[in-house]
């Protein structure tokens, strides 16, 4: 057996039986003995070891086990090395370190809702909308994934042209009565107005849109309350 044998990627359960026993035998306990400083006296106490590398270390090949055990004897691992020195219980404390130290933490999936338990959150929402505006004719909290929910079930008033013109010319209104009312006796805001208006009737600003929902929505729940 070669030394590149302990380089290979291959788990051990990959092995066959007898080769793998060949190599932990021969080739790792012989590069083992080297790493440890171990002598002729701890050779017993390696060869009841050997064994349970093949339980403990069944889903790692021999370069990360050459790894693990080097790392030990680095002192890398919270373990304090001993020269000349190894056993079973050694062994199993050393495999213990060494996964505890390196393990991937766990990538807990966010679990996404199925289509059952986002109808049931859309339709809550509805509920939550619709009774508030029953009881203060207004819409005042979030409401654009209500609009978008209830637009696509085609429950919503058909966007025609002339409605659509209708609703944006109404939200236009709200809009700019909206930017006076911010800029109150501010200079500087007193400044910006012009513009804001102007872009606010060109159709150009990004407040119209959630105004010309709302409207929708208010007047879907006035005709269905």
């Amino acid at each position: 057996m070669e030394l590149v044998e302990l380089n290979k990627k291959l788990p051990l359960r990959a092995y066959v039986e007898n080769d793998l026993d060949t190599i932990l035998a021969t080739v790792f306990k012989f590069w083992l003995s080297n790493l440890l400083s171990l002598k002729s006296d701890q050779e017993d106490k390696v060869n009841i070891a050997l064994p349970v590398i093949k339980e403990l270390c069944i889903g790692m090949g021999f370069d990360e086990i050459k790894k693990m055990f080097e790392m030990y004897a680095d002192g890398k691992l919270s373990l304090k090395p001993i020269p000349n020195y190894f056993d079973r219980i050694l062994l199993g404390k050393i495999v213990a370190e060494y996964k505890s130290k390196t393990k991937k933490p766990k990538i807990m999936e966010e679990k996404q809702p199925t289509d059952d338990e986002k109808e049931f959150i859309m339709i809550e929402a509805v509920d939550r909308l619709t009774k508030e505006y029953k009881e203060n004719k207004e819409i005042s909290g979030a409401f654009t994934h209500v609009y978008e929910y209830l637009f696509k079930k085609g429950v919503l008033p058909k966007h025609t042209k002339e409605f659509k013109a209708e609703v944006f010319d109404k939200a236009r209104k709200i809009a700019k009565a909206e930017a006076m009312t911010e800029a109150g006796a501010d200079y500087n805001l007193h400044r910006q107005l012009k513009d804001i208006i102007s872009s606010i009737e060109s159709g150009k600003n990004e407040r119209i849109t959630p105004i010309a929902k709302k409207i929708i929505l208010e007047q879907y729940f006035n005709d269905n309350i």
